[in-house]
């Protein structure tokens, strides 16, 4: 390993920590990895897991084989500028073509590792007033319509971010105007990165570094014309002309229809019909189609060319007992989405066989789950989670805008009740911003409101938080614990500290088809604060209706939903952040306070993770606190697949085969028949 790449170094302790919690092979090998940090060594135990075992002798890989995959939600647009900025849901990630970075994540272990880039990069340095990197990219990469790979589609890509001001869904963390000025591009094949502001991991290795590449010669003509409400402003416009003219084109570039778009990842695009299916074809001249991945147990990591030549090697030397060992894809002809009415829909048609494989980010329920277990011909596997669903509060909103209003409503909600009684155990509370999957980042110390209490220690704790507020009951009837007959006795309605009694509420949530588990809670959320008196009502709508009201048109008061996280945890800023509270942006709660704003800018600078740990601590602990989200609960991720007709080379990661969206396609192998 480079002795000079400090940050790579760290990033072995963090892939350890993460692989310790995520991998749990039947059979588990624990090997002993020492790792490198400046000044010292890190002994490190690692579980490694093995390479499956080959399929049986009699079947035999169909490279013209089609991988059928389940899903129960449609994508809701192809234009890939707004897939990842208003239109940014987890549907749209698994179903539209991956596109290229500089630098990605290894599967399975996570490690940072080379993309289109032709080697690792150098550390930053300072040029007059920027901080810049210089990064030489490979001349072996072409888009579908045969035109090479450049230097000039990557700095296209980041300027055009930075010109329409992009920070709705991913981009804010992929081109950050904060910190990022421009990239150019030296020549064909080197690009050069500008940042104003020296960025940490999280918006230069974890963002800039690993953000999606789009063809300059297609996008060019087409953001041009989008541009146009930018380019007519003045020299100097104001800050309120730039960003009105910026959101204008914004809309443009999202309403661009991308028919014709050429693409270069493992998968290109077909057809997609609305409703009932989506297609992508493998892509025949994928860079990397037939290269060897091999992970070892000492932590190092190695591809081979096709002719079994070395591509790279990092992260150790690539020697000892193989954890992991598979071959690049696309093995199969295409991947076809068909798009079913609900998970049992996907789930029977799993069953007949009619589809090999289920994404569904929810995980698979138990109750679904005992359908297929006796079925021989389909496999389950069960995955630690990196994500959370939750209750947010319109914070623009009174008596949202409370914090202590939020805390009594945080210790009301029992969610041990829900998910251990109700939900017999399929669930389980939480109370971290990061999740226990995520080992390295994981910090359980901080306040856990309502854990642990009965029905009457709740009601009385959160009467004392509001009453200490200010907050009345109507006719002074506060809520009661009748011990004698172990129920509660409503009270009045709550009135606020400004006198005026608190209005009647809407709390959004999945309905019962999409996700049961988010439904159930949203109704017995309904039942605790209205027995409390706040008159709250659970509406239950599709996926693809609430997201654009929570996030569009931030038109609610509370909303449950859920989200797939990132390794690194700079969503804790992302999703709280005042420069996020705007229409589309992440922050649709609306909560702003400037001392957590302070706080969690040190997210994006910090360039050490034992820094950044100390700093996402810090984090979650105001988070905790404020409580702008009630976190509510999660399932380990149970997913099915048919494996008489398919087969992954693993199948144990952090968040299952589905996580990223792409992984499992990219490597699955479908038997001829």
């Amino acid at each position: 390993m480079p002795k000079n790449k400090k940050w790579l170094a760290l990033l072995v302790f963090a892939v350890a920590a993460l692989v310790m919690s995520a991998c749990a092979p039947a059979t588990p090998e624990q090997v002993v990895v020492t790792v490198e940090v400046p000044g010292e060594e890190q002994v490190i135990v690692v579980t490694a897991t093995p390479a499956p075992e080959a399929a049986p002798g009699a079947k035999e890989y169909d490279p013209e084989g089609v991988y059928r995959v389940g899903v129960f939600e449609d994508v809701t647009t192809l234009n890939y500028w707004a897939a990842n900025g208003p239109d940014n849901t987890v549907w749209n990630s698994y179903m539209l073509p991956p596109r290229l970075a500089l630098y990605g994540l290894s599967d399975r272990t996570f490690q940072f590792v080379p993309g289109i880039a032709a080697a690792m990069p150098e550390p930053l340095v300072q040029e007059g007033d920027f901080w810049v990197a210089t990064i030489p990219l490979r001349q072996d990469v072409f888009w579908s319509d045969g035109t090479p790979v450049t230097a000039k589609d990557f700095a296209f890509t980041a300027n055009t971010a930075l010109k329409f001001g992009l920070i709705a869904g991913n981009w804010g963390a992929w081109y950050d105007g904060s910190f990022l000025d421009r990239v150019e591009a030296v020549d064909d094949y080197t690009v050069k990165i500008y940042y104003h502001t020296k960025p940490g991991l999280a918006r230069h290795e974890y963002g800039t570094l690993q953000a999606p590449i789009l063809a300059a010669h297609f996008w060019e003509p087409l953001v041009a014309e989008a541009a146009a409400p930018i380019d007519a402003l003045g020299p100097e416009p104001s800050e309120e002309e730039l960003t009105a003219a910026q959101t204008e084109a914004q809309d443009n570039l999202f309403a661009i229809d991308p028919t014709g778009e050429p693409l270069a990842g493992t998968f290109l695009f077909k057809v997609w019909e609305p409703g009932a299916f989506l297609e992508d074809p493998a892509n025949p001249n994928f860079a990397d189609k037939g290269v060897t991945v091999i992970q070892y147990a000492n932590g190092a990591y190695q591809e081979l060319w096709p002719d079994g030549t070395e591509k790279f090697s990092f992260y150790g030397e690539a020697t000892g007992d193989i954890a992991a060992q598979f071959e690049v894809g696309p093995h199969v002809a295409s991947a076809v989405f068909t798009i079913y009415g609900s998970q049992d829909a996907a789930l029977l048609a799993l069953q007949a066989g009619e589809i090999d494989f289920v994404l569904n980010p929810l995980g698979l329920q138990r109750g679904l789950l005992e359908q297929v277990q006796g079925n021989p011909n389909i496999t389950v596997i069960e995955n630690s989670v990196n994500g959370f669903r939750y209750m947010a509060f319109n914070c623009r909103r009174a008596p949202m805008s409370d914090v202590n209003f939020r805390q009594a409503v945080a210790i009301l909600i029992d969610k041990e009740f829900v998910t251990g009684t109700v939900l017999q155990g399929i669930a389980f509370p939480l109370y971290t911003f990061v999740p226990a999957g995520n080992a390295f980042w994981y910090f359980d110390d901080v306040p856990k409101l309502g854990q642990g209490l009965t029905r009457e220690e709740r009601i009385n704790q959160a009467v004392a938080l509001l009453e200490g507020a200010g907050y009345k009951w109507e006719n002074d009837q506060k809520p009661v614990w009748d011990a004698g007959n172990r129920q509660v006795v409503p009270g009045g309605r709550l009135i606020m500290p400004d006198g005026k009694p608190v209005p009647e509420l809407q709390l959004w949530a999945p309905s019962a088809g999409y996700d049961p588990l988010r439904s159930t809670f949203a109704i017995w959320i309904e039942t605790w604060l209205r027995e409390f008196g706040i008159p709250v009502t659970a509406n239950l709508a599709g996926f693809n209706v609430l997201v654009p009201r929570i996030f569009s048109e931030q038109d609610f008061d509370m909303y449950i939903l859920g989200w797939s996280l990132g390794l690194f945890p700079d969503y804790l800023r992302d999703f709280f952040h005042s420069e996020q509270a705007v229409l589309d942006g992440n922050n649709a709660a609306g909560y702003i306070n400037p001392e957590f704003d302070a706080l969690a800018d040190q997210l994006l600078t910090c360039d050490a993770l034992d820094t950044c740990k100390e700093i996402a601590n810090q984090v979650q602990l105001m988070l905790a606190t404020e409580v702008p989200y009630v976190l509510l609960f999660d399932t380990g991720i149970v997913e099915a697949y048919n494996s008489a007709n398919i087969e992954f080379p693993y199948t144990q990661t952090l968040s299952g085969l589905q996580f990223g969206g792409h992984s499992a396609k990219n490597y699955v192998r479908v038997y001829k028949k």
